[in-house]
């Protein structure tokens, strides 16, 4: 070997064993870092969680919304291997529990005795309030992600597909179906219908929200939340997944990749429209419209105009929850099993409560407590100290 070949050998075994120190040169044009979850920091802690109860409803694997349900003092959760729990609100105890032998996929809705749920395979199932026997089941035309709504005459379900369908409540036949055209992309999710003012609100993957008539299925508005104006397939996912809330007459919705909009009901008229991105359900508190944004940037706007008020972003992408509303804070759940609690007037921390090992999956709000759920299908009662 000459000295020529030895000095490029030497270069050559520098080069490889220093190129991590080397890095920063980045004539590679090396890619940006991947950002990862916010670290907690310590808080001052002026509001606690107490437990008043803890039942597992055994491992879970969801595939869509399994959202415990409260009524006529029970509460009802079903998991997504179809084990349904009734259990009483005030003390925890099981009162009974069914095995449904379906894999569920939408749950629940319990209102006028009855129970429904959407199953894997395309199946809308409604059962006996009082002891879990099935009354009657009916084929969807496509999976469902969301729970069911129950309007006292039909029960109506969304699937995956854009349609919206209403059953006889008694019967089960199908009355009534709303079709959207679904475009070639889409989040996997769908709205979660509800009842308000005598009709089915829901939004869809096209960005609109539909007003409809549920004995009948005819639409007295559609509205639009976000405008299908991306130049990329991926730019045109405009899906509205959460649900949206009504506040004195006014619509509140917002979509993915899109706006916050707040639509006049009465007129359809927009009041006000700002940029946002997100799936997930709004909450109200006060005058304030609370949403977390695709990054988990929890964010407050004025009802009325649509300001931004506060945002939180100390808590992004910790894979947050919905948010929820009680008292006068915000609760949201995290990746690592933590209960956040956010003033709703500034945004600031009141408190922290780690309650679980799995991620928070559901929060609601009822009156002055709250039902947890993580991802292994156990639900918690706390109330706010």
């Amino acid at each position: 070997m000459n000295s020529l070949q030895k000095i490029f050998v030497l270069i050559s075994v520098f080069v490889l064993s220093s190129c991590s120190s080397l890095s920063w040169l980045k004539f590679w044009g090396d890619d940006e870092e991947e950002e990862g979850p916010a670290e907690l920091y310590s808080i001052l802690e002026n509001r606690t969680l107490d437990r008043e109860w803890s039942i597992s409803n055994g491992n879970d694997l969801v595939s869509g919304r399994l959202i415990p349900v409260v009524y006529d003092g029970n509460v009802y959760h079903i998991s997504s291997s179809g084990n349904l729990l009734s259990i009483d609100l005030e003390s925890g105890k099981k009162l009974w529990s069914k095995s449904t032998e379906d894999v569920i996929s939408a749950g629940l809705d319990v209102n006028f005795k009855t129970i429904s749920y959407g199953t894997l395979d395309g199946q809308l199932v409604t059962l006996d309030q009082r002891n879990g026997q099935e009354i009657w089941r009916s084929p969807t035309s496509s999976e469902s992600l969301s729970p069911p709504v129950h309007s006292g005459s039909h029960i109506v379900i969304q699937t995956i597909d854009g349609r919206i369908t209403g059953f006889n409540a008694k019967t089960g036949q199908q009355d009534w179906f709303y079709q959207t055209v679904v475009p070639t992309l889409t989040l996997r999710g769908t709205s979660w219908p509800y009842i308000d003012q005598g009709f089915v609100f829901t939004g869809f993957a096209n960005g609109k929200i539909a007003m409809i008539y549920p004995d009948s299925g005819a639409v007295r508005l559609e509205l639009p939340v976000t405008l299908n104006e991306g130049k990329s397939e991926l730019e045109r996912i405009v899906d509205v997944d959460g649900r949206s809330i009504i506040v004195n007459g006014i619509l509140v919705a917002a979509s993915y990749q899109g706006n916050i909009s707040a639509i006049n009901l009465r007129d359809g008229r927009p009041a006000w429209q700002e940029e946002l991105s997100t799936f997930k359900d709004l909450a109200s508190n006060g005058n304030r419209i609370v949403a977390v944004d695709s990054k988990d940037i929890v964010k407050a706007f004025g009802t009325a105009t649509g300001a931004l008020i506060w945002e939180q972003e100390d808590l992004k992408l910790r894979n947050l929850t919905s948010p929820a509303s009680i008292s006068n804070l915000i609760v949201v759940g995290d990746l690592e099993g933590y209960v956040h609690l956010l003033n709703a007037q500034n945004g600031n921390f009141e408190g922290r409560e780690k309650i679980s090992g799995d991620p928070i999956t559901e929060i609601v709000s009822k009156g002055n407590y709250l039902l947890i759920v993580d991802s292994s299908g156990r639900v918690q009662k706390f109330t706010v100290r």
